[in-house]
């Protein structure tokens, strides 16, 4: 009897260690970019960027960090400097902006609008950004600082 029970245990545990130690395929923490923008982009935003991303959430690993980039042909290249995060995407004629992360370890998510000063080159990007899998929310803005870039030497840094 005894025999009977500790064969059906191991049978148990055998059953139960074959069916939930597989892997499973991992849940991507950004969705990948799309082929194309669902929109209309605009070329007004283009040049070379420069600005920062703030932390309100006080958590340590949560750190402010520059953020450069490039907008050519409306489309979106800007970098986290401190984890080398890469944000790919496309700006719309109204300056609404459609960011992907590439980073595999931290789900972000960048929303922000654009605005081109009139008879002027000055133009501004600012929005809101989280994570899903931390604590860490806050700002963030950035700046055209040339209005076209003027060589693809930063394009190659920041693909």
């Amino acid at each position: 009897m005894k025999k009977a029970i500790l064969i059906l245990a191991g049978i148990g545990v055998f059953a139960y260690l074959a069916t939930n130690t597989r892997q499973a395929e991992p849940t991507p923490v950004n969705e990948p970019l799309p082929q194309a923008p669902s929109f209309v982009v605009s070329t007004a935003f283009d040049g070379e960027w420069q600005g920062k991303r703030l932390d309100i959430s006080g958590d340590n690993v949560c750190q402010q960090t520059r953020i450069l980039g490039t907008i050519t042909d409306g489309e979106v290249k800007f970098k986290l400097m401190y984890n080398n995060t890469v944000l790919k995407g496309w700006i719309s004629e109204s300056g609404e902006l459609d960011l992907y992360a590439d980073s595999v370890r931290w789900g972000y998510r960048f929303t922000g609008n654009g605005e081109v000063q009139a008879n002027s080159d000055a133009a501004l990007i600012k929005g809101d950004w989280h994570v899903t899998n931390a604590p860490c929310h806050g700002s963030w803005q950035i700046e055209r600082v040339t209005q076209s870039p003027s060589d693809n030497s930063d394009e190659q840094e920041i693909a």
